[in-house]
């Protein structure tokens, strides 16, 4: 990326930041979409993000790539919805709740433990194993999808976009081990489904 495009835009020029927002648009989506595993929160949670790389253009300081810069805000945008998410669902599961610690009828209808919806982009590429039929990469992004949040989480960040495994640690707030732990059982639940499904 020109460094004279990244300079106009965080002195306020709205077309070069406009030209930024175009050409990684598609990339900071994929990412916030896997960690959300909601296409209709992931359209939020991108906007989200690039409103405040916009609002915080100021704080860029070129030490880092631009497009590093903005991806960290959108991870940590999806970081937040997530966090979010859990309280509220918390929340809601709590008024079902009675106070001898049972649940009532209602609970059972209760949708996905993580919240999601099955709808996928059309144009979703998978970017851990760059399938290239289509049929596959569908069949590796439902798979992603089902894994429990946590490990969702970490496979993304370390999978999709290679963040190392002490980046995820400070970006959760976990043990390095924690996280070693949480992508070896996504990584093995990967397989086990992807086995079958191909089998």
């Amino acid at each position: 990326m020109e460094e004279a495009l990244v300079r106009a835009a965080c002195a306020g020029d709205r077309d070069a930041f406009g030209a930024i927002f175009k050409q990684l648009y598609g990339r900071i989506h994929r990412t916030v979409w896997g960690m959300m595993g909601n296409e209709s929160e992931a359209h939020d949670v991108a906007q989200d993000a690039w409103i405040k790389a916009w609002n915080n253009r100021d704080r860029y300081n070129f030490q880092s790539q631009f497009s590093t810069w903005i991806h960290r805000i959108a991870v940590n945008t999806a970081l937040d919805a997530l966090r979010k998410r859990k309280r509220l669902r918390d929340k809601v599961v709590s008024l079902f709740t009675d106070q001898s610690g049972g649940t009532s009828s209602v609970s059972s209808t209760e949708p996905e433990a993580d919240g999601r919806d099955r709808a996928r982009p059309s144009s979703l590429q998978n970017p851990v194993l760059h399938a290239q039929n289509k049929e596959l990469g569908e069949l590796i992004q439902n798979a992603v999808q089902e894994l429990p949040e946590d490990q969702r989480t970490v496979l993304v960040l370390r999978e999709y976009e290679g963040y190392s495994y002490s980046e995820i640690a400070k970006a959760l707030d976990i043990q390095p081990g924690t996280v070693m732990s949480r992508l070896h059982l996504a990584r093995k639940k990967l397989q086990s489904r992807l086995s079958k499904d191909l089998s």
